[in-house]
């Protein structure tokens, strides 16, 4: 009876821990063997990593375009090598749209000043920074002098709070804690399933399922306190979109007696208010219709499930803009210009 022959032993058949290796880790290996200048080729490599030497030059390719290393084949000895001393390895390729970008991500953080989360996020920011050298060389306090991102009314966060708030979230855990309402003089107790966090205007706002109340509700947090995390978790449904949520709503707060029922909004605009309106996207659903041919007066149509925000918004123009429609809002916004006249009337 014949033996059956032996399978032929290859190097990559003997070691195929490189194809399991994250592509980031196996360039990393090849930047390393060929800064020991010894010129490896592609069989050497991919006999040391354990891969096939198609897949060690689709890496030096990979290096050679996009992180722009002065990696070249060198005929004579058959072999790659670095033209210059290459001191640090580029984990990034950045271009100043990317550094912008960080900046204002860094900026973000400001509201979590002192807590854990925000010396976490620092730290990455720093890591970061650092690998771009060779690249980029700044500091932040370089872009601090000619970048800015300013706020008005920035509330101050309750890093402890926050910290359990975003830990309950990411964990999908349960919450306690007591809540007042903006036009409210007692603290109520509340349960909720949180869904996500929020910045807004300066603020931070959860928004949640509530079972007691069966509806999602939003809470701005800092009029939470007393929270505390439960046992019990919950499924966040697959469905819940924070876009779709906030569709019909000119901010954060949301209507749950008007779900799905929105209103058609139409306001006026004119002088300085007109050019500044549409400038801005305001909301989604916005649609602007300019009138005349002077370009200072134009029609804004919204479509929102609450007169809440968009009437505070609406005040802040004086009488650069009247409410066309609805009367109900119109009705509102005239009750309040007349306390608006009473109150500065003179005696």
């Amino acid at each position: 009876m014949k033996k059956r022959a032996a399978a032929r032993k290859t190097p990559h058949s003997e070691n195929r821990q490189g194809e399991t290796r994250r592509p980031i880790e196996r360039i990393f290996a090849i930047h390393q063997a060929i800064r020991r200048g010894r010129f490896p080729n592609c069989r050497i490599l991919a006999e040391e990593i354990g891969v096939t030497p198609k897949t060690i030059q689709r890496d030096i390719t990979f290096m050679q375009k996009d992180l722009d290393l002065p990696l070249t084949y060198d005929s004579l000895r058959h072999g790659y090598h670095y033209v210059r001393p290459v001191h640090d390895f580029p984990l990034l390729k950045v271009s100043v749209e990317d550094i912008v970008a960080l900046f204002l991500a860094r900026r973000a953080i400001e509201p979590l000043q002192g807590s854990p989360l925000e010396a976490a996020l620092r730290d990455s920011f720093r890591r970061l920074s650092a690998s771009l050298a060779g690249e980029v060389s700044f500091r932040w306090s370089d872009l601090d002098e000619v970048f800015s991102a300013r706020d008005s009314g920035i509330v101050p966060a309750d890093v402890t709070l926050f910290e359990k708030v975003a830990r309950a979230i990411l964990e999908s855990r349960e919450l306690k804690f007591d809540y007042r309402k903006i036009d409210g003089e007692e603290w109520e107790p509340r349960r909720l399933q949180p869904y996500h966090l929020t910045e807004f205007d300066g603020g931070w706002y959860l928004i949640g399922y509530d079972p007691d109340r069966k509806a999602r509700r939003t809470f701005a947090l800092q009029r939470i306190r007393r929270v505390r995390p439960l046992k019990s978790r919950f499924l966040r449904p697959t469905d819940f979109s924070l876009k779709d949520h906030l569709g019909g709503s000119f901010g954060v707060w949301h209507s749950p007696a008007a779900e799905g029922m929105h209103q058609r909004i139409r306001l006026r605009f004119t002088g300085w208010a007109a050019r500044l309106v549409s400038e801005r996207r305001w909301h989604p659903s916005q649609q602007i219709e300019w009138q005349g041919k002077q370009a200072d007066e134009l029609v804004m149509t919204l479509e929102l499930s609450s007169f809440e925000e968009i009437r505070r918004w609406i005040l802040s123009w004086g009488t650069q803009v009247e409410v066309l429609s609805p009367p109900e809002l119109r009705a509102e916004l005239k009750e309040e210009a007349e306390g608006l006249a009473a109150l500065y009337r003179t005696k």
